[in-house]
């Protein structure tokens, strides 16, 4: 999973209420190599765009966002996710992804949850919200504090500033909306955009 997101290291996130909508984004997203896909639980669609999403692309590394309890782990781990993402966490959320045997990638804003997910045995851990809580400045100094983790940055990182990012040696990837906005953008600009990534990502 690890070289997944090293492979294709920015994750769009995702919102979709329309199943139809999810498909064409998600085609697009795909066809400019940005295989890795977090779709948030955040509407009363999700699930089901997820689901449409994993059968139409079975190669897709499909992944659950805004996940905030063990039930929502359940729920994603049985209709085909292969990983799962928090904006916080919990004991029992760590626990129950250990159980379930699904990659789970809880979210930190401070050096308390980054020591406490150590303790729980978590080196991989999502800073969040990445902008809002110190940013590349805040992560550039962890790496002499925390060297044994790495980060997955999300939340207020865009186009002007996601290779900067990419270019801390603690960060392995990172998390972003910027190139969906489907309320804003057309599937023509969301190509582009995208396209823009994959160019300078050279993936």
């Amino acid at each position: 999973m690890i070289n997944k997101f090293i492979n294709s290291p920015v994750i769009p996130v995702l919102t979709f209420n329309d199943v139809n909508e999810a498909l064409k984004v998600s085609e697009i997203l795909l066809e400019e190599n940005l295989t890795n896909l977090e779709i948030t639980l955040r509407t009363p669609n999700s699930l089901s765009c997820i689901k449409a999403i994993i059968k139409e692309f079975p190669n897709v590394n499909v992944g659950a966002g805004t996940i905030v309890n063990i039930n929502q782990l359940k729920e994603v781990k049985d209709i085909g996710c292969t990983f799962a993402v928090s904006p916080g966490f919990t004991k029992a959320l760590v626990e129950k992804a250990k159980e379930l045997d699904l990659f789970y990638l809880p979210g930190v804003s401070s050096p308390s949850e980054i020591i406490e997910l150590l303790e729980l045995g978590i080196k991989f851990q999502k800073f969040f919200h990445a902008k809002n809580s110190g940013g590349y400045d805040m992560l550039n100094a962890y790496k002499n504090i925390f060297p044994d983790v790495k980060f997955c940055p999300t939340g207020g990182i865009g186009k002007n500033d996601f290779k900067k990012y990419l270019e801390l040696e603690n960060v392995l990837c990172l998390g972003g909306s910027w190139m969906v906005n489907t309320k804003t953008m057309s599937f023509n600009d969301i190509r582009e955009e995208s396209r823009f990534i994959s160019n300078e990502l050279k993936i």
